[in-house]
């Protein structure tokens, strides 16, 4: 983390959400972290402890179904909670950018990959075409992109994994958010490609005094690169504070068992 520590950008309090209709279950009981400019934040736990499903309440973008019981989501001195859906849209992209798990669904098939970064820019910026379409292949680079035309001009099919991530990556930063939202960005690419796409991560995140909400069930992950982690289970952050002291010193059982099991996956490779 750079700098001085200052007040959060975004502050989860006591947030609360349901998932079904006839059958209503709480699925977030009660979660609270906040995300500091400069800083990545790992969510760390097992798949269904409530990692996405939190980051899509903080994004507005819930499943059918799904709803905010209680609790608050401000991002700086704006509540979050209840927002219509007209001013999310200006939110989303514009202040808060998000990287999928899955580059591919992530990516319209229908249209090359400068139109739908073009088409974001529009949405949030009056420019020109062809401001807009320097500013596609300027965060295209950013991204680690070399062949940059020719990147523009594909579509998703067309790319490799770690190619199509890349070009995710850029189209969450094209509108310059300060805050991106990581949901398990690494999966399903080779461990080679993975070190690539976090070290590109830590790197914007630097460059451009980014807050990184970072979600993923490997905690060496988070270990590795992280500043601040929460653990997360069955819907409840269980243990939170500075990476390294957390590794030093775990005060959860359940923190003590992912450690233990990522060294154990860490000595079989």
């Amino acid at each position: 983390m750079t700098g001085e520590v200052s007040a959060p950008i975004v502050r989860v309090a006591d947030l609360r959400v349901e998932l079904g209709i006839h059958a209503p279950r709480e699925v977030i009981r009660g979660v609270g972290l906040d995300l500091y400019s400069g800083a990545m934040h790992g969510l760390v736990g097992e798949t269904g402890s409530g990692k996405s499903i939190t980051a899509r309440a903080i994004v507005g973008l819930l499943p059918q179904g799904g709803r905010i019981t209680a609790g608050s989501i401000r991002l700086n001195d704006r509540e979050l909670v209840d927002l219509d859906t007209k001013t999310f849209r200006a939110i989303r992209g514009r202040e808060i950018g998000t990287i999928f798990q899955n580059p591919r669904t992530a990516l319209y098939p229908m249209l090359d990959v400068q139109t739908q970064m073009m088409n974001i820019i529009q949405s949030h910026y009056s420019m020109r075409k062809k401001d807009r379409l320097a500013r596609v292949r300027e965060y295209l680079g950013l991204a680690g992109i070399s062949d940059v035309d020719r990147v523009a001009r594909s579509y998703g099919h067309e790319l490799s994994g770690g190619l199509a991530q890349r070009v995710v990556i850029a189209t969450a930063l094209v509108c310059e958010p300060r805050i991106v939202i990581a949901d398990e960005p690494t999966t399903g690419l080779d461990a080679t490609v993975q070190r690539q796409i976090l070290e590109l991560l830590v790197d914007l995140q630097a460059r451009l005094n980014l807050s990184i909400l970072m979600i993923t069930h490997d905690l060496a992950i988070v270990a590795q690169y992280c500043d601040l982690v929460s653990v997360m289970r069955d819907g409840v952050i269980v243990e939170h504070g500075v990476m390294k002291d957390i590794m030093r010193n775990p005060e959860n059982g359940y923190t003590r068992s992912l450690l233990d099991a990522s060294l154990l996956a860490n000595l079989r490779i």
